[in-house]
């Protein structure tokens, strides 16, 4: 299992990606999961796309946040999701992303993409 991190500030009224996950030739890739935090719940969309097709849309008020208590008192929700299993084959050439969509209010994504490498 890999891991590579991930940080998206989202801006108003605009749909933000990340670089993205690369699957190649070399280094075939499967994304396991993406693992995701949201800066504060403002009603936007975090979406997954290969390419050019949304396969992930899921509101941010379902999302694990820490601003509600700030930093120093942080701790890991149990009604929110932090792990959200994927499980797709990205063929060689394409790119998975991780994006923000964000309405009048803009939040921020931060977290890791949990994959694996495919013969």
């Amino acid at each position: 299992m890999f891991y590579k991190a991930f940080s998206v500030t989202g801006q108003a009224n605009k749909t933000v990606m990340d670089s993205g996950l690369v699957s190649s030739v070399e280094e075939p890739k499967k994304i396991r999961a993406v693992i995701i935090n949201v800066s504060e719940y403002r009603g936007n969309n975090l979406e997954g796309w290969i390419e050019t097709v949304r396969i992930l849309e899921i509101n941010d008020l379902v999302l694990n946040t820490s601003s509600e208590y700030g930093g120093a008192n942080a701790f890991q929700s149990t009604n929110k999701l932090l792990r959200i299993p994927i499980d797709e084959i990205i063929k060689p050439g394409l790119i998975f992303k991780i994006a923000i969509n964000c309405g009048a209010t803009e939040t921020h994504i931060a977290g890791a993409y949990e994959y694996e490498l495919t013969t």
